[in-house]
Formats: structure tokens, C-alpha cells, sequence
């Protein structure tokens, strides 16, 4: 399918882009957004079998084949694969993933946008279409912050994976969070003022809050308004641990309350 623009979704974890995109693939018009600059997902594994891209370096062959053996993925990282094979990569998913609309669509947290394109020589006007950036963030960033600490505990990044490991509160793990957020979020805004890109914004509240009409902002944006919007295909992962942890630890760090609109009415 040949690619005519380019839907690049620009967040930093648990602001929702999950569940965004999985509205999005529904429509069929929106450029399958999903991870695919995420090198530590069976989805990168899959897809990178089906397109025979990226290739292991020589080099890293024989470190490759006892990762393998000893089941984990053949790669550590993006330096196992060359520059070259990588670009290969990057064309042969928009080949496979465009819509019939000609929309390419991808989910980039700023460290996989950083690491494996920025740091990789290429940005997001490799696929020489016109891009239409979306970015998503939240305005509650403490529960934000608890999100992560969750997920990385239990391994389970959304409501269709089962969680392997019960959640333990720990200020410390949702401190690191917090500043995680902050820089990536800077490095955001830096890379757009630098490059003179204003995308449309969204948040997670937003998109909770009114589904629907966020869901047609976003169609509206990249010029592909729908009739009916999807239902998505994961649902929200918080609960009553998370509003305990964010009582908590606002009772130890009351200095972090201007980061979180629980105390609104909004959680």
C-alpha cells in the first residue's frame, strides 16, 4: 500500500496512548498505530519474522543465538542491528501497516523516538509524506506516575495483559516516575519548539472524559472524519489502589500536589 502521510503519536508511558490507538486501528483509516519502535515486545518479534527486518549484525550472532537459547529475545538492544537493516525495517512496516486511506500510523514514547529513529539518523520525515503529529499527555501526572510503578511491577502495560507479580506501594519508585515524566515530557516540547511543529494536543482526561468527540477531533486532524467511532479494545487499568497510593504518598510529599487533580473531582 503506498503511504501518502504519516500519523505519528507522540506520548510518554501510561498517558492513555494505548487505548487511543486501539480506537484508532478500528477506524481503518488511522495507519494500524501501534509500538513498533518498541525492540522489547513479541509484537516486534512477530513483525520483524514476517518482514525479515531488521537483520542481526554478524557480529552479534553468536550472542544472539545463546539470548535465543536461553529464551529471551536474540537482541539486547538497537546496536545489534545495522543502520541499514533498520531502515529496511522502517520501510517494509509502512508497506505492510498503511491503511487503504494511505495512512501510516505510529506510537512512539520519546525514548523509543529518541533511541531508535533520532539516535538512528533518521526522524519522522523518513517516509518523505506529510506528518501529522498528535500528542497525548496527562493532566494528572501523579496517577500517571502510580500507573507506571503498577505496570512495571506486575508486567502488565494494559487490561488484556495478566498481571505476574502483585503491586507494592513505594514512594521512591513513584518519585522516579514523577521526574521520568517531567524530563521526557521537556524533551518533547524541546524536539517540537526546535523543529517548529505544533501537533494537535489531546489528554487522557480528555479521552476518558468524552471519547467520542476526541476520537473525531483526531480523525478531523489528519483530514479522515468517520461516521461512528469504534469501541476500543482495552479498558482502563486504575482502581481503588491507585487513589490510595496517590493519598499516601501526597501525605508523605505534599510538595508534589500541584501534579495531580484528584483533589478536584477528576480522578
Amino acid at each position: 500500500m503506498e503511504t501518502r502521510s504519516f500519523l505519528a503519536i507522540a506520548s510518554v508511558e501510561r498517558t492513555g496512548s494505548t487505548l487511543l490507538c486501539s480506537i484508532l486501528r478500528g477506524t481503518n483509516l488511522a495507519g494500524t498505530p501501534i509500538e513498533y519502535l518498541n525492540i522489547q515486545t513479541k509484537n516486534f518479534a512477530r513483525i520483524r519474522n514476517e518482514c525479515g527486518q531488521p537483520k542481526i549484525k554478524l557480529s552479534r550472532q553468536p550472542i544472539a543465538r545463546v539470548r535465543k537459547l536461553t529464551g529471551r529475545y536474540p537482541w539486547r538492544d538497537i546496536s545489534y542491528f545495522s543502520s541499514a537493516s533498520w531502515r529496511k525495517y522502517l520501510s517494509a512496516i509502512a508497506s505492510q501497516y498503511t491503511t487503504a486511506n494511505g495512512v501510516f500510523g505510529v506510537k512512539m514514547h520519546w525514548n523509543q523516538y529518541k533511541r531508535h529513529m533520532l539516535d538512528m539518523g533518521v526522524d519522522a520525515s523518513f517516509w518523505n509524506v506529510p506528518v501529522k503529529w498528535v500528542r497525548i499527555t496527562r493532566e494528572d501526572e501523579l496517577r500517571q506516575a502510580i500507573s507506571f510503578v503498577r505496570a512495571a511491577q506486575t508486567d502488565s502495560w494494559n487490561s488484556n495483559m495478566a498481571t505476574k507479580a502483585d503491586p507494592v506501594y513505594d514512594a521512591d519508585a513513584i518519585t522516579a516516575a514523577l521526574v521520568r515524566i517531567s524530563d521526557e515530557n521537556s524533551d518533547w516540547d524541546v524536539y517540537f519548539a526546535q523543529n517548529n511543529i505544533s501537533p494537535l494536543h489531546i489528554t487522557y482526561e480528555q479521552l476518558t472524559r468524552d471519547m467520542d468527540a476526541t476520537i473525531r477531533r483526531v480523525m478531523a486532524f489528519i483530514e479522515t472524519p468517520i461516521d461512528v467511532v469504534p469501541e476500543p479494545q482495552t479498558k482502563k487499568q486504575g482502581d481503588a489502589v491507585n487513589k490510595e497510593w496517590a493519598e499516601r504518598f501526597l501525605a508523605q510529599y505534599p510538595e508534589h500536589a500541584e501534579r495531580t487533580r484528584m483533589w478536584q473531582g477528576l480522578h
